[in-house]
């Protein structure tokens, strides 16, 4: 709009300029400075200080132009006039009158005119075409003039001379006629756009020019108002859709340029300047006369400026924001609702006890809905209902005996479950209700409390001494603070029953006979504990309280984290023979008994510890005992083993004695070899030795990462000689790659013992009855992996087993020995050792052909 109203008065302008010399007279006897120093001002210049042109006083004081290599700037420095890149400093040029603005920049133009000093005339780059028009016609005068002074007795060249300078002005003027109907065509072409613009505006929008005349009102407007176009363009009729009576709209406010504080008369507080517009305010206003039952329009008026900042028009805009306001209007009265009810949750959740929280509550519904009584009455054993709180009002007044049609109104409501409202009360109401307005009470509400499957605990009345009309969303609030009392009274008896519950299930927890853990399902800290757990470890509840429960027994031992980990819902699982430390760090061995089950409002682990102290005790003196049997076994191959390297030093030691005795001097190599062999001899008996002490000393339950091939080779370091002295073959294959697994060295060692020595008597039988017969005494162990898994088998071409005793061969006591030459403890103690390692043995036995004995035991790889 503002390019259009440019347009005209660039139109205007020219025109003006067109009647008169008013040129001459604005540039006679002038100091001027340009600014904008491009071709145009060159043009001018050229002119002006051209040796021709009859300056008529025009004195060129400066030129500005930010580009400094601009032809007018340079021309003018030639010339020695002054040149600047900032136009403020022309200001300061003595004797300056005139500003011609060439940028053709608005902004620059603007700046111009809010900066010059007083004084000073400004034309602009549309008034500067019409100076230019002036300077070429002057400079063609001047010219034609002197030709003829020259040439005055010439009829013929004077005329000549005329038609030249004739048509020169033709062709001036004709170039700023058609300059003038180019900018007729853009100002037609920019009104067009500019009312296909508003006409397009989905906002209402109108606009009125400098003598409050429409000029504009699109169809939104026309939608909105009901006044169409062709009532309102052309008039100044813009109040008459909003207002009764005849009074300025915003944009003639505008137009006015009416001071702010003045604005306030026409729309009070309401009115702002806005934030985004210069020059613009925004207002909202209640329009009763829009519509059926009025609009709320958000109001925006901003002015339309001509290019010399004078307001020559005013555009408003238009938004209807009714239904948001009605938006607002319900949000607030939601928020209202919610804060009450927000409110009165919190009352019923100040206290588990009941009476407590009736009290909040009743105290919290007289507040937050702006009441003035507020009753409760319980639903009691027999049916009846009796009142149990009061508040705001008296009690004598609650327990009224109401009726309605006969019919008790609290009953009444209790059975139809239904909420009921009396409005309007009078004294000579229907039925009894009357006698609440005696009492000042001009409404009351009867709202059933209910819990689950709408079951009515109660009735809640409530009264108030205006008569207002409950709107449904408010009824809606009414029945859901009914059932919030009514689920917080069934809690209430639900934590009652639960704190009974609560007392039984602690009794019978802190007196069971086994220490018992609840365990976090995640990280395994305790929870809880029983008192037995507390008297077993030492500890008292609040030391163990968020502590790990793996802290009780030996954290390097990754079974009963795995255990734990992968234990799933519903299902539990038994961990053997731990090692846990009381609080004085005593140790004691325990069944761990772990399942996965529902705690509270999520899953926890339930564990039971049983001492097996005594027993895990009473099964290493039997080990231990098995173990001095079997030493008193190998005695004789433990001799043999021993006497070998002594036989060894001897005769060494006897090498020396004869040497020294018959004065021989020793040869260096033959010492050093003797010597060699004494002391490798001494390496080996002290190895056996302390190999005999170590297997015979009392074993460990706890487990650590073994090569299980170690224990194997170990066995032959003291039963080697008693497999030559039997004749039997031994065949050792042993994967050397094996994967460690968690076991006991010396344990595992009692363990290939007992099978050996079983394999040596069972191949020993086999031979007693074979007599002379020959065939293959073989004793053959083989460890591999499979899978995840490390196995070992141990295979004898002994006697066999039968298969009525290979159900019974791990049974303790059972042996197929003459009496005295077994106890039968041998292979029921290895089945125990195995199994305490996770482990598996199985056997295969075919009579009079062999046995085999097959160990699994986990990786832990």
């Amino acid at each position: 709009m503002e390019m259009g109203l440019i347009s005209v008065m660039e139109l205007d302008t020219a025109r003006e300029f067109a009647k008169g010399n008013i040129m001459r007279e604005i540039l006679l006897n002038s100091n001027m400075a340009i600014v904008g120093g491009g071709r145009v001002c060159k043009a001018i210049l050229e002119i002006i200080l051209g040796e021709d042109f009859m300056r008529d006083g025009i004195n060129i004081l400066g030129v500005a132009d930010i580009d400094e290599h601009a032809g007018g700037l340079l021309y003018a420095r030639e010339n020695g006039i002054f040149t600047t890149d900032d136009y403020t400093d022309l200001y300061g040029l003595k004797g300056l009158n005139l500003i011609i603005e060439l940028t053709g920049n608005l902004a620059v133009l603007q700046e111009l005119r809010e900066t010059k000093p007083d004084g000073v005339r400004l034309i602009d780059h549309f008034e500067a075409m019409s100076i230019w028009d002036y300077l070429q016609i002057e400079k063609k005068g001047i010219m034609i003039k002197t030709e003829l002074h020259e040439h005055m007795d010439d009829p013929f060249i004077i005329e000549e001379k005329f038609d030249l300078f004739s048509h020169e002005l033709e062709k001036i003027v004709e170039e700023r006629t058609q300059h003038l109907q180019d900018v007729e065509k853009e100002l037609i072409e920019r009104e067009r756009t500019l009312s296909q613009i508003i006409q397009g505006n989905s906002l209402p929008t109108f606009v009125v020019n400098k003598n409050h005349i429409v000029t504009h009102w699109n169809r939104a407007c026309e939608r909105l108002t009901g006044y169409s176009a062709d009532e309102i363009v052309g008039t100044g009729k813009q109040w008459i859709p909003f207002w009764p009576e005849k009074r300025p709209v915003m944009a003639d406010i505008i137009v006015d340029e009416v001071p702010e504080i003045e604005i306030g008369e026409f729309y009070g507080d309401k009115c702002r300047r806005s934030a985004l517009i210069e020059g613009a305010f925004e207002a909202e206003e209640f329009f009763p006369n829009l519509g059926d039952s009025g609009r709320w329009i958000f109001i925006t008026a901003a002015p339309i400026k001509a290019p010399d900042g004078k307001v020559v028009g005013a555009i408003e805009t238009l938004w209807d924001r009714t239904e948001d306001k009605r938006r607002e209007e319900e949000r607030e009265r939601h928020n209202r609702e919610l804060s009450a009810l927000s409110s009165i949750t919190m009352a019923l959740s100040t206290s588990l006890d009941l009476e407590d929280k009736l009290k909040s509550v009743t105290e919290e519904i007289f507040k937050s809905l702006s009441v003035d009584g507020v009753c409760i009455f319980l639903r009691e054993a027999d049916g009846s209902y009796n009142l149990r709180y009061s508040y705001g009002i008296s009690a004598s007044l609650c327990n009224l005996n109401c009726t309605l049609d006969g019919i008790n109104l609290i009953d009444l409501v209790a059975q139809r479950g239904e909420l009921a409202i009396y409005e309007d009360i009078e004294a000579n109401s229907k039925g009894e209700i009357g006698v609440f307005a005696q009492e000042g009470l001009r409404s009351v509400a009867y709202i059933p409390i209910t819990a689950k499957e709408n079951k009515v605990l109660g009735i809640m009345r409530i009264g108030s001494k205006v008569s207002g009309i409950y709107m449904p969303e408010e009824r809606n609030i009414l029945k859901l603070i009914g059932n919030r009392i009514g689920v917080a009274i069934e809690n209430s008896l639900f934590y009652e029953q639960y704190r009974k519950s609560e007392e039984k299930y602690r009794s019978l927890f802190d007196n069971d006979p086994n220490p018992i853990f609840i365990l976090d399902s995640q990280t395994f800290s305790i929870l809880d504990l029983n008192r037995r757990a507390q008297d077993c470890y030492g500890y008292a509840k609040e030391e163990l309280l968020d502590t790990s429960f793996l802290a009780l027994g030996d954290q390097r031992d990754d079974e009963i984290t795995d255990a734990l980990t992968h234990l799933t819902e519903g299902h539990s699982i038994l961990i053997s023979k731990k090692k846990h430390f009381r609080k004085d760090q005593t140790t004691f061995y325990v069944n761990i008994n772990v399942c996965n089950t529902k705690y509270s409002e999520g899953y926890a682990l339930i564990a039971t510890t049983t001492d097996i102290s005594d027993s895990v005790k009473k099964d290493t003196q039997l080990i231990q005992a098995s173990k001095m049997t079997t030493l008193g076994t190998m005695t004789a191959g433990m001799a043999h083993e021993i006497n070998q390297p002594l036989n060894v030093i001897q005769v060494g030691a006897d090498f020396f004695l004869k040497k020294i005795k018959r004065g021989e001097a020793f040869d260096t190599e033959e010492l050093k070899t003797v010597a060699s062999e004494i002391r490798n001899n001494v390496q080996r008996a002290a190895e056996i030795i302390k190999h005999m002490k170590d297997f015979s000393r009392q074993s460990d339950v706890a487990a650590s990462r073994t090569d299980i091939n170690a224990p194997i080779r170990d066995v032959f370091k003291v039963l080697g000689q008693q497999l030559r002295v039997h004749q039997i073959e031994l065949e050792l294959n042993l994967d050397v790659n094996l994967p460690p697994i968690k076991a006991d060295h010396n344990r595992l060692e009692q363990v290939f013992i007992n099978l050996v020595t079983n394999a040596m008597d069972a191949l020993d039988e086999k031979g007693n009855a074979l007599g002379s017969t020959p065939w293959k005494r073989l004793l053959a162990i083989r460890s591999f992996s499979d899978g995840d898994q490390v196995v070992v088998t141990v295979s004898d071409t002994g006697i066999g087993i039968s298969e009525e005793m290979m159900d019974k061969i791990f049974e303790p006591f059972f042996t197929t020995k003459e009496v005295g030459r077994g106890t039968g403890l041998g292979t029921s103690i290895s089945y125990g050792i195995i199994k305490d390692y996770g482990g598996t043995i199985d056997v295969r036995s075919e009579v009079n052909k062999g046995t085999t004995f097959e160990l699994r035991f986990p990786s832990c790889s």
